[in-house]
């Protein structure tokens, strides 16, 4: 995947990360988890049904998965969520930080850079706008630059007047890249210095 150059406004004085997939490498977990449920009603799970559930809320990425495998007869969204939780509870301590993400943050902590981090059910238009209580004051929307994989997360970000890099995972299609203002292959790749952030020190 090329690196894209940012369309972002910038300079940047907030970060938000999303957790799953882009911090901590858990996407695959979901994958994981999902397939072997489907496999017990001869379905298969592809990445055009994980892109629709992407970065949305359990329960509505749950009702995307039961109805458009069509086993939502056989098993409701609510069930769903209870099988995959409890198999999800036995991957998760094995989760492992994604490749750039211990010295991205590790370098905006260093440097005052006031970050918050959120999970998939709260990366949603309803809670981009009240960015400033997660930061304890007003922030301006185009001062605060959001990293997401998930394309109903940048686009959440985008329509609160953010600026999005997209670090995606590389099966998803490159047509759920457009809303991004850059798209990165790895957070190795990122160049605080581009969105006016201060740059490594050991770049």
């Amino acid at each position: 995947m090329a690196v894209t150059t940012p369309s972002g406004k910038g300079p940047i004085t907030h970060v938000v990360f999303d957790m799953d997939g882009l911090l901590l490498d858990t996407e695959g977990f979901y994958t994981q988890v999902q397939e072997q449920i489907l496999a017990r009603y001869n379905k298969t799970f592809d990445w055009s049904l994980k892109a629709k559930m992407m970065g949305r809320k359990a329960i509505e990425a749950a009702r995307v998965f039961v109805q458009e495998t069509g086993i939502s007869d056989s098993l409701s969204a609510e069930d769903f969520l209870v099988q995959r939780e409890d198999m999800l509870l036995n991957l998760f301590p094995t989760a492992e930080l994604m490749p750039g993400a211990s010295r991205l943050v590790r370098h905006l902590h260093a440097k005052g850079v006031p970050i918050a981090v959120a999970t998939g059910y709260l990366l949603t238009i309803s809670f981009y706008p009240y960015i400033g209580l997660t930061f304890g004051g007003p922030v301006d929307p185009e001062k605060v630059l959001v990293f997401e994989d998930a394309p109903s997360g940048v686009l959440a970000g985008k329509n609160a007047g953010m600026s999005v890099v997209m670090v995606p995972d590389p099966r998803l299609d490159s047509s759920h890249h457009e809303n991004a203002d850059q798209v990165l292959s790895s957070l190795t790749d990122f160049k605080p210095e581009e969105w006016g952030l201060p740059p490594f020190e050991d770049a």
